[in-house]
């Protein structure tokens, strides 16, 4: 090529075409992919959360793809025999296989969790007796963060158990105690107005706040069962909530909480 007089050897301008043009394709593809990452309402949030993980592999995937072609394409520009490099790699590539068994079974198995949705990324499961938040996936491993914050990451292959709780709703049980004293139908008024008002508010209830009713008298309390479906993870933040709020209404309402009290007797 002959620019301004001066010659270009093409093994100058055409790596640097082969590279532009490989980000152009990558950077279609993402745009492309990511389009479909669009939230669809007809689908369950878990069948979402699969599709964006398939979407995110993929990507990966045909990344490393394009790298390796516009690596080969470079090559040949130099004068390199890509075929005879191809069959090369095929051959160290069986070599690689054997050598590294525990690798490959972690692919296939990774290959298997995406492709049948067992879970993915942000989910809530439990693996191998270690329960939390799914926060990466891919072919060689899958990393999960508990609620208190330690972080595994667990080998494909080494999985035998998984117990996804995103799949469906739990069933959150509070108990809630007042005193012998207080009057069980004003408990009971008091406790409808706070759980009328919290299945409004509060955005992460599966069903509505059903109060069950007495559940049980113990020693020192008259204890009442509510109950309601949240998604697992989300259990704790509205158990916080929705024993404050009724706090705040027995205090309004003088409504007492027993609490554990000693009585000292004194011997005279």
């Amino acid at each position: 090529m002959d620019i301004f007089g001066m010659h270009i050897s093409d093994k100058i301008y055409m790596p640097i075409i082969i590279i532009v043009l490989f980000l152009l394709v990558d950077l279609l593809i993402s745009g492309i992919l990511n389009s479909k990452r669009t939230t669809n309402k007809k689908l369950s949030k878990h069948a979402q959360r699969s599709r964006e993980t398939v979407l995110l592999l993929i990507k990966h995937i045909i990344r490393v793809v394009l790298v390796i072609i516009a690596i080969l394409a470079i090559l040949q520009v130099f004068g390199v025999d890509t075929t005879v490099l191809v069959t090369s790699i095929g051959a160290v590539t069986v070599i690689i296989g054997l050598a590294f068994q525990d690798v490959l079974k972690d692919l296939l198995v990774g290959a298997a969790i995406i492709m049948e949705s067992q879970y993915a990324i942000g989910e809530m499961v439990e693996i191998n007796g270690f329960k939390g938040e799914v926060v990466s996936l891919n072919l060689r491993s899958t990393r999960l963060k508990s609620l208190t914050g330690e972080t595994r990451i667990i080998s494909n292959r080494t999985i035998s158990q998984v117990t996804n709780y995103s799949l469906d709703t739990i069933l959150l049980k509070i108990i809630v105690s007042v005193s012998y004293e207080d009057d069980i139908d004003k408990v009971e008024k008091v406790l409808s107005e706070v759980t009328k008002r919290l299945n409004k508010e509060i955005d992460e209830l599966k069903s509505e706040i059903t109060i069950q009713g007495v559940e049980s008298l113990s020693s020192s309390s008259v204890d009442f069962l509510l109950t309601m479906r949240v998604i697992e993870k989300e259990q704790y933040g509205v158990r916080r909530r929705v024993l404050k709020e009724i706090k705040l209404a027995f205090d309004k309402n003088n409504i007492k909480i027993p609490y554990k009290q000693v009585e000292v007797h004194n011997g005279k």
